[in-house]
């Protein structure tokens, strides 16, 4: 009797399992679909950690690799967003993390000038404010995000532009 007690509750865990392994492997396979094999550097995983990065997730090293920190970072993203928590990027984490950020960018109206204007009103000297990327600006905009405790890229993203526009 005990013996097919044990036989019974090792089957219904078994079938647990099977479930639980057919739906990660259901994942995994439509974030291959979206991103091609998890190994090694991927340009679409890079562009997952910047996304995740300049919304505020954390993904770790910017790599294209798809490590533990960067499913962290995509698991805390689809618990705020009130995904459903795989920590893998399925079409509808993708969609939601694009619009998420397109939300959060910077205005497509704003020009270089009014951001060198900006770096200039906080006290960095982005050179003449002409409208032109040169290197002036972009050590301007680097010298700023670090005042900031910003990622030091040399590039204007939301995090970046919120603070800017700041002083706008």
């Amino acid at each position: 009797m005990a013996f097919l007690f044990l036989c019974i509750v090792f089957s219904l865990s078994c079938t647990g399992c099977d479930l639980l392994l057919r739906i990660l492997q259901k994942e995994a396979a439509e974030e291959r679909d979206l991103f091609g094999n998890g190994y090694g550097y991927n340009s679409k995983v890079e562009r997952l950690q910047v996304l995740l990065e300049e919304i505020g997730y954390n993904p770790g090293s910017i790599d294209g690799e798809m490590g533990h920190r960067t499913r962290t970072a995509v698991k805390s993203f689809q618990k705020g967003c009130g995904l459903k928590v795989t920590g893998y990027i399925d079409k509808k984490t993708w969609e939601t993390l694009n619009r998420v950020y397109e939300a959060d960018a910077v205005p497509k109206e704003t020009d270089l000038k009014q951001i060198q204007s900006a770096l200039k009103k906080t006290g960095f000297d982005p050179g003449p404010i002409d409208g032109k990327m040169g290197p002036k600006t972009k050590k301007a905009i680097k010298e700023f995000q670090k005042s900031k405790g910003l990622v030091q890229n040399g590039k204007v993203g939301p995090k970046t532009w919120r603070e800017l526009h700041k002083w706008k």
